[in-house]
C-alpha cells in the first residue's frame, strides 16, 4: 500500500507540470506577431476639469467623454484611466482634503465617486438621490462634507449637506435670495456668489443663518467664474464690453467682519487667479497673444503692478486660444516660478508649460473625436519617379529626334540617381529628405502597405499619420468651422503623377452656417479654404476625371441649385449628365427625394425631381440611410452551388438601405428596413422587426446587407443578414440599369444572436475583391471581432445536405460564437469605439484596418489567409540550394541523354 501511495505522489507533480507547460504554450500563441503590424494610441478626450495632486507629479483630469485619468507630468503619459458610463457626463470634480479625486457624474443613475490619485482605485461610491437634478445643481466640497446647492430662479436656493463618503444626508436648509439664478451664480469654497447688474451678491451657504452681502462694482457684470485655486474664496467677473474694449476684475471674499479685496480692473480678461502666500498678495495671470507669441503676464492683484520675475513669453501659434485649467505647484506652493501650467487649447490639445516658459509636452486629444478617416497611398520615391518619367512621352517635343534625346537624357539622370542611392546604402548614409522635399521614409512600398492616414476630427483639426507607427506627420487647424456634418472626399490619389494628391473636406461656417470647402494635399496638409456662399444639401463625387486626373465634386444646395467644384468641370459633368442621379433624405420630414440631371446644359447643371418617398414622421423616424461604396469591386457575379449551377447575385449599384424607427401601441418599438433604388425610387424589399429598437449599425456591400439592433422582447443584441439574388439566369451580364425594370430579386434572410453590444461595423475590402469579405464588429467590451461571412450567411439550414456541405454552408445555430482568436486587437481593449475604417493594400489578401474612438488602433487582416505571400518560416537558402541542385541535375541529365543518343545512333 505504501508503494501505491508513493506512485500517486510521484504522478501528481508530473500531471501539474504537464498542465503548466500546456498553459504556457497557449499563452504564447502568436506572441511574435504582437505589435509587429499593429499599434495603439490612448487618449482621454477634451479636457473639462483638471487638478494637481499633493506631490505635484500627477495631474488628475476629467474630460467631456466621461473619462477620469491621471497624467504623468514629466512625460504626459496616462498613468491610469477610467472610462465611465457611455451615456454619462461629469458635472463636477474636485480634490478632497485627503487628496482623493471626487467626481459627480450624471447619467441613468447619477453617482458620486472618489478615486485614489496614485493607483486610480475606487475609494467609495454612492448614488445621488433621484430627486436631485445633477445638471442643475452647484456642487462644493468642504472637509468631509459635500454640498449640493439648488437654485430656484428669482426665489432663493436650497442646500443639501451630504457625508462625502457614505452619502448620508446630514443637513438641509433654504435661503431666500431673489438674485439667485443658475446662469448668474457660482460656488467658490463655501461662498455662493451671484450678480445682477452692477451688484455682486455673496453668502456663505454652509451656514443657514448668515445674511447675504452685496458689493457694488463700477460696471455692469456680464459673466462670473469662481476662483478654483488659492487660499481665499473669490470670483472672477467679466464686465459688459463697450465696443471692442473688454475689462474684468477679481474679488476675494473675506471672513466675517473683514473687508473684501477688490483687485484692480484689468483691460483684458484674465484666465486664472492664484494666491502667492510668500508675498502675501494675489498674483493674477493673464494671457495675451501677439506676433506668434504667448505672453503670460503676472500682476499684483491690488496695485495692478506687473511682476516681471513671474512673467514670460513663449512661441505660440496665434490661431490657438489657450485656456488655463490648473496651476500645479506641488510642495513648492510659495514659489510660483516652480509651478507648471496645464492648458487646454482651442484644438482640444492638452499642453503643460513650465513656468519659466518651456513647453514640456503636448497631447493631441482631438484624435479622441475622429469623424472621418481615409488611407492614402504614399507617393513614389524620387528614384522610382525618375524611372517612370523616363518612359513618359507626354513631356517635351514629340518629334522622333527630340523624343529620343529626351529619353536618353532622362535615362542618364535616372541611372545617376540610382547610383547615388546605391552608394548611400553601401556607406550607411541616409538623407532625411529627398530632393523633392518629401521625407525619405514616406514613400510607397512594393506591396502598398505603407500609407498616409488622413483624419478629420470634431474639433476641426486635420491630421496626417504614418500608418506604420502612428506618428503625426502633419496637422492643420481649421478656424471658425462647424463639424457637425463633415464629409471627406478623395479627388485625386498619388497614382496620377506629376499631379499631387488632393482631398477636400466639406464643413460649415460657424457664423453664417454656409458650406466651406477646404482643399488640401493629404501628404503635407497644405491647402486653401473656400467659402461656397450657400448651404450644401447633398454632395457626390463624380465618377469621371478631368484633364488633370481630378474627380470633381457635385453639390446640391438648399434651393436645389447644382454646383461643381472646381467650376471648370461643368462641361465634363454635362457630358454624362443624362446618366447621373442623386438622392436627398431629410430626417426631419421623413422625405427621400430623387433627382436627375438630364436637363443640364454645357453652361449650367439642372436638377429635376423624378421621385419622392415619404416616411411619415408621426409613425416612423428616419434613422439611417446607407448606400454602397461606389469604388467597391465585385469579383464574382454569382455563387456556385453544390449541384454545379450558378446563383447570380443581384448587384444593383443604385441600391440604398433606409432604416426607420417607429412605434405602435401593441409592439412599442418597430424597426423597418427598406431597400430603395435611388434612380427609380422603387422599394425593392422591406422588412419589419417588432419590439426592436436602436442602436442600429448597418453594413451594405455587394448583394448583401447586415445590420444589428436591440431586441426589446428578449433583451439582447440580434444581427440580421439579407442576401439578394437574381436567380439561376442573369438578366444583363454587361451592366445594370434601374431604368429598365429589373426582375425582382430572390431574398434570403436570417437572424442571429450576438452575445455582445455592438458599437461599430465595417466590412473588409481588398483591391480586386477576390478575397472573402469579413465583417469587423466593434464591441462595447473594447474588442474588435472579425466575423466571417459564412457565419452570417442567410442560407445556413438547420440540416445540411451533401450539396450544401460541398458548397461550404455550415448548419444554422442561433447564437454566433465570439472565439478569442477572432479578436483582432487581442488583449488591447479599445473603449468607446465610434468607427472602423478599412482600406485595400497592394496585396489582394490583406486589408488595412483603423479603429477609432477614444483610442486609435491600426492593424492588418487577411480574411482568406495570406495566399499571395510566402510564409515567415520560408527558408530562402534552402530553396536556392534546391533550385541550384535541380539546375545542375537537369544539365547533367541533358548531357548524359545526348551522349546516350549519340552512341545509339552509331550502332
Amino acid at each position: 500500500m505504501m508503494a501505491n501511495y508513493l506512485n500517486v505522489y510521484n504522478f501528481i507533480p508530473r500531471v501539474l507540470l504537464f498542465l503548466l507547460s500546456v498553459l504556457t504554450l497557449s499563452e504564447c500563441l502568436y506572441e511574435d506577431q504582437v505589435g509587429k503590424f499593429d499599434w495603439q494610441q490612448s487618449f482621454i478626450g477634451d479636457l473639462k476639469f483638471a487638478f494637481g495632486d499633493a506631490s505635484g507629479k500627477r495631474g488628475i483630469v476629467a474630460t467631456e467623454l466621461n473619462v477620469v485619468a491621471a497624467l504623468n507630468l514629466k512625460t504626459g503619459n496616462i498613468l491610469w484611466r477610467h472610462v465611465l458610463e457611455r451615456d454619462g457626463k461629469i458635472e463636477y470634480m474636485s480634490m478632497t482634503s485627503s487628496g482623493e479625486a471626487i467626481i459627480v457624474s450624471q447619467g441613468i443613475k447619477s453617482l458620486v465617486r472618489a478615486f485614489d490619485p496614485v493607483t486610480g482605485t475606487l475609494s467609495w461610491e454612492w448614488t445621488v438621490p433621484s430627486s436631485l437634478p445633477v445638471n442643475r445643481v452647484l456642487w462644493a466640497v468642504s472637509t468631509d462634507k459635500l454640498y449640493a446647492v439648488t437654485l430656484n430662479d428669482g426665489v432663493g436656493f436650497a442646500v443639501q449637506q451630504f457625508n462625502m463618503r457614505t452619502g448620508a444626508l446630514i443637513g438641509k436648509w433654504q435661503n431666500t435670495a431673489p438674485w439667485a439664478q443658475k446662469d448668474r451664480c457660482g460656488l467658490s469654497r463655501d461662498i455662493l456668489a451671484c450678480f445682477s447688474g452692477k451688484n455682486l451678491h455673496n453668502i456663505r451657504f454652509s451656514q443657514s443663518d448668515v445674511k447675504p452681502v452685496t458689493l457694488e462694482l463700477s460696471q455692469s457684470i456680464a459673466q462670473l467664474q469662481p476662483v478654483k485655486s488659492g487660499d481665499k474664496p473669490g470670483v472672477f467677473v467679466d464686465f459688459e464690453s463697450t465696443g471692442t474694449v473688454k475689462s474684468s476684475q477679481v474679488v476675494f471674499f473675506a471672513e466675517q467682519g473683514q473687508s473684501n479685496v477688490q483687485c484692480k480692473t484689468l483691460s483684458s480678461p484674465a484666465q486664472w487667479v492664484t494666491y502667492d502666500s510668500s508675498q502675501k498678495s494675489n498674483a493674477l495671470l493673464q494671457f495675451s497673444q501677439k506676433n506668434e507669441e504667448l505672453h503670460v503676464i503676472a500682476s499684483d492683484c491690488v496695485s495692478g503692478r506687473k511682476l516681471e520675475d513671474l512673467s514670460f513669453s513663449i512661441p505660440w501659434p496665434t490661431s490657438l486660444q489657450p485656456q488655463l485649467k490648473t496651476v500645479i505647484c506641488g510642495p513648492n506652493k510659495d514659489d510660483l516660478s516652480l509651478c507648471r501650467l496645464l492648458l487646454r487649447t482651442s484644438d482640444e490639445a492638452v499642453t503643460l508649460l513650465q513656468y519659466i516658459g518651456k513647453v514640456l509636452w503636448v497631447r493631441e486629444e482631438a484624435l479622441a473625436s475622429v469623424v472621418a478617416a481615409e488611407m492614402m497611398d504614399l507617393p513614389v520615391s524620387d528614384k522610382d519617379a525618375a524611372i517612370e518619367k523616363e518612359f513618359d512621352s507626354k513631356e517635351g517635343d514629340y518629334s522622333a529626334l527630340a523624343g529620343l534625346l529626351g529619353m536618353f537624357g532622362r535615362r542618364l539622370v535616372s541611372q545617376a540617381l540610382q547610383l547615388q542611392h546605391l552608394v548611400q546604402a553601401v556607406l550607411g548614409l541616409h538623407e532625411p529628405h529627398q530632393p523633392s522635399g518629401q521625407r525619405a521614409d514616406l514613400v510607397r512600398d512594393d506591396f502598398g502597405l505603407h500609407k498616409m492616414i488622413v483624419l478629420a476630427t470634431k474639433a476641426g483639426k486635420l491630421f496626417g499619420l504614418d500608418n506604420f507607427n502612428g506618428e503625426i506627420v502633419w496637422q492643420k487647424m481649421l478656424l471658425n468651422v462647424d463639424t457637425s456634418s463633415m464629409q471627406l472626399f478623395v479627388q485625386r490619389t498619388t497614382r496620377h503623377g506629376p499631379y499631387p494628391a488632393q482631398c477636400s473636406l466639406l464643413l460649415k461656417d460657424k457664423d453664417s452656417k454656409e458650406s466651406v470647402l477646404y482643399t488640401f494635399d493629404p501628404m503635407t496638409g497644405l491647402g486653401n479654404r473656400k467659402n461656397l456662399g450657400y448651404r450644401a444639401l447633398q454632395t457626390m463625387l463624380l465618377p469621371v476625371m478631368d484633364a488633370e486626373s481630378l474627380r470633381p465634386i457635385l453639390l446640391l444646395d438648399s434651393s436645389e441649385k447644382v454646383h461643381i467644384e472646381p467650376r471648370s468641370a461643368i462641361s465634363l459633368a454635362d457630358s454624362f449628365a443624362s446618366s447621373l442621379y442623386i438622392y436627398v433624405a431629410d430626417p426631419a420630414t421623413g422625405v427621400v427625394r430623387g433627382y436627375t440631371f438630364a436637363q443640364s446644359t454645357s453652361e449650367r447643371l439642372v436638377a429635376a425631381r423624378v421621385w419622392e418617398v415619404v416616411f411619415q414622421p408621426e409613425s416612423q423616424t428616419l434613422v439611417n440611410v446607407v448606400g454602397k461604396n461606389p469604388q467597391e469591386r465585385v469579383h464574382s457575379q454569382g455563387r456556385v452551388l453544390g449541384d454545379r449551377s450558378v446563383l447570380y447575385k443581384y448587384v444593383n449599384p443604385n441600391l440604398v438601405a433606409v432604416v426607420t424607427q417607429g412605434t405602435d401601441t401593441l409592439h412599442k418599438f418597430v424597426l423597418n428596413v427598406y431597400l430603395l433604388d435611388a434612380v427609380s425610387g422603387a422599394i425593392v424589399f422591406s422588412i419589419s422587426h417588432k419590439r426592436a429598437r436602436e442602436p442600429i449599425h448597418l453594413v451594405h456591400t455587394e448583394n448583401w446587407v447586415v445590420y444589428t439592433y436591440f431586441s426589446e422582447k428578449w433583451r439582447r443584441t440580434e444581427i440580421a443578414s439579407i442576401e439578394l439574388y437574381e436567380g439561376k439566369t442573369q438578366s444583363n451580364s454587361g451592366s445594370f440599369s434601374s431604368l429598365i425594370a429589373p426582375p425582382q430579386p430572390l431574398v434570403e434572410r436570417q437572424s442571429y444572436i450576438l452575445p455582445a453590444v455592438v458599437q461599430a461595423m465595417k466590412p473588409t475590402v481588398t483591391e480586386k475583391g477576390i478575397t472573402s469579405r469579413h465583417v469587423l464588429v466593434g464591441l462595447a467590451t473594447g474588442a474588435v471581432l472579425e466575423l466571417p461571412w459564412m457565419f452570417l450567411d442567410p442560407r445556413r439550414p438547420v440540416t445540411v445536405t451533401p450539396e450544401m456541405r460541398e458548397e461550404g454552408v455550415i448548419p444554422y445555430m442561433p447564437e454566433l460564437p465570439i472565439p478569442p482568436e477572432s479578436i483582432i486587437n487581442y488583449n488591447k481593449s479599445l473603449p468607446l469605439i465610434s468607427g472602423i475604417h478599412t482600406a485595400p493594400s497592394g496585396l489582394e489578401s490583406t486589408s488595412l484596418v483603423l479603429v477609432y474612438g477614444l483610442d486609435l488602433f491600426y492593424t492588418r487582416v487577411a480574411p482568406s489567409k495570406t495566399f499571395d505571400l510566402l510564409k515567415e518560416d520560408f527558408d530562402p537558402f534552402l530553396i536556392s540550394m534546391v533550385l541550384v541542385g535541380l539546375g545542375l541535375a537537369s544539365y547533367t541529365t541533358k548531357r548524359l541523354a545526348s551522349r546516350k543518343a549519340l552512341k545509339q545512333a552509331w550502332k
